[in-house]
C-alpha cells in the first residue's frame, strides 16, 4: 500500500507530525517513509503595490491594529 500523507518534522524530538492518523496501519507498525520537501507557494495573487503605496498600506495596518513594530 501507498499513500501520501502531511507531517512536520519536530527535529529536537526527532519525530514526524503527521496531519492526520493512519488508520490501517497498526500501533508500533514499522513503516517505509520517503521524504519531500515542500516548497512554500508563492503568493501571485497578492496585488503588486508601488513604494509609496506600501508605506502607505503598512502606515494604515499599523494604525488599524496597533502594530508599532511594524516599519513604515
Amino acid at each position: 500500500m501507498s499513500k501520501v500523507i502531511e507531517a512536520e518534522y519536530l527535529a529536537k524530538e526527532r519525530v514526524l507530525k503527521l496531519a492526520q492518523p493512519l488508520d490501517e496501519i497498526a500501533d508500533h507498525e514499522r513503516v517505509h517513509v520517503v521524504i519531500e520537501q515542500r516548497q512554500p507557494a508563492e503568493r501571485n495573487d497578492w496585488p503588486k503595490v508601488g513604494e509609496n503605496a506600501g508605506c502607505e498600506l503598512a502606515r494604515a495596518v499599523r494604525e488599524a491594529f496597533g502594530r508599532d513594530e511594524i516599519a513604515v
